[in-house]
């Protein structure tokens, strides 16, 4: 029961994550249409829109890479784990996963101080806070931290279970 509830918030997670980049990439193509359009057919590009679709590039960046831990799709040396047997492959995944945890920490420790401090800096274009660009840092850190320990949670889960 207690893992059907867990595999239920990591699913539930993983479509809000899933929408929110669905939502960022529509709004990048639409923000880079509208600024095609006014620039080359009405001579008048909007200033703002070039910084806009920058600052949401760098959040559909940070958040696509934390899924890419879940998605096992970031460049690993498999050709070297694979020649171990399996239990060793199982403890070397654990000790790599936990590596990305302390990273995604980092992520975390460093990046909060730069939201902070970037709080009243505005943005040229925009006037909008950098941190709100900056907190992208933090937030990928979480991301990561959650991704990467479900994924040990279920390499120990397979451990016990076979």
């Amino acid at each position: 029961m207690k893992q059907q509830k867990q595999a239920g918030f990591y699913h539930s997670f993983n479509k809000i994550v899933q929408y929110f980049l669905a939502f960022l990439m529509m709004a990048i193509t639409a923000l880079t249409f509208y600024q095609v359009v006014m620039r080359y057919v009405f001579k008048s590009a909007p200033f703002w829109s070039e910084e806009m679709v920058r600052f949401l590039f760098i959040w559909v960046s940070f958040v696509a890479a934390a899924i890419g831990i879940k998605e096992h799709i970031h460049i690993g040396i498999d050709a070297l784990v694979n020649i171990f047997p399996k239990p060793v492959q199982k403890i070397i995944n654990v000790l790599v996963y936990t590596v990305i945890s302390i990273f995604g920490a980092a992520l975390i420790y460093y990046g909060w101080p730069v939201v902070v401090m970037t709080s009243n800096q505005p943005s040229p274009a925009l006037g909008i806070p950098m941190s709100y660009v900056y907190a992208s840092l933090p937030i990928m850190g979480a991301m990561v931290i959650f991704y990467s320990l479900f994924e040990v949670a279920v390499l120990l889960r397979n451990v016990k279970e076979g």
